[in-house]
């Protein structure tokens, strides 16, 4: 695959740091994972999102500013990054853009921005021989390469489907890791509580959800991908159908979004590359696992 993520994820980046003055994104992410080692580093002037249990008040009387003491992280991070695959991978959001290219640059931004601070990450998915890990690691090259794999396989039909997958990360993770979940209102409505308990045992989990294209409401012709065929048009135009279908979505989202409340994990729904970032930040934000 010669299309290069890298130069358009660090576009991305790049345009927003410039865009927001005053967001946590200023400075880069200065850890992902709870806690903090007790080595001092230095002091700064405090901005917005930064911790106020970090302020050395001894040194903000003296200066007359509000400074903050940061601290060296104290070990390389990693994260799991697991992604869906499969047919319906290969449908459109609700801003009518490609859920897989969609999935794969959210991926990217953040292995991209964990790649800045120092972390570890590696790739987990369902092929058809068995759950696919990739090695952790670091670097421009490496996160190059996990972007064209995943980008390769994530429509592919065949292979575990994602609870499965989970399942066997839960069994193999040998220590403490972020874990992000790349899927879709589906998939994220079959993690059960069972499951949130097994993971979240020693880890921190985090899902990402691409948004399902309505089969409802569109002008122009829609194909459903279970039934391998273009929808019939009166799908389009029946209003208690188009009620029904939004109902119906609106609760399923409800539903898992008080499930993943109930047990800490970190959600939010993405429906276009444009809104990468802006989810990016409200995820972090949400989970408290260290965007400064």
């Amino acid at each position: 695959m010669n299309y290069d993520y890298l130069a358009k994820i660090r576009g991305m980046v790049q345009l927003y740091t410039q865009r927001k003055t005053f967001n946590v994104l200023e400075g880069g992410f200065r850890s992902l994972i709870r806690g903090r080692s007790l080595e001092f580093d230095d002091l700064k002037e405090y901005t917005f999102g930064d911790d106020v249990h970090d302020i050395d008040w001894k040194s903000s009387s003296r200066t007359g500013k509000t400074l903050i003491r940061r601290y060296l992280a104290e070990r390389r991070h990693n994260i799991l990054f697991v992604g869906d695959t499969g047919r319906k991978m290969s449908g459109s959001t609700e801003r009518l853009e490609e859920k897989a290219e969609v999935s794969t640059v959210t991926l990217g931004t953040i292995a991209y921005l964990a790649d800045r601070q120092g972390a570890d990450y590696a790739l987990a998915y369902g092929g058809e021989k068995g759950v696919r890990f990739s090695m952790f690691r670091s670097g421009a090259e490496h996160l190059q390469g996990l972007l064209t794999q995943y980008r390769k396989v994530v429509e592919e039909e065949g292979g575990l489907p994602l609870k499965q997958v989970l399942e066997r990360a839960a069994d193999i993770t040998p220590k403490r890791m972020i874990v992000i979940v790349l899927t879709d209102p589906e998939g994220a409505s079959l993690i059960d509580e069972r499951l949130i308990r097994k993971l979240t045992y020693r880890n921190d989990l985090l899902v990402i959800s691409c948004s399902d294209a309505p089969l409802t409401g569109h002008t122009g012709s829609v194909f459903d991908l279970d039934e391998r065929r273009y929808a019939a048009d009166f799908f389009r135009r029946d209003r208690k159908l188009r009620d029904a279908e939004r109902k119906a979505r609106a609760l399923l989202l409800e539903e898992t979004q008080k499930r993943f409340i109930r047990n800490h994990v970190g959600f939010v729904t993405i429906s276009s590359e444009e809104e990468i970032l802006n989810r990016i930040v409200e995820l972090f934000e949400r989970q408290k696992i260290g965007v400064r």
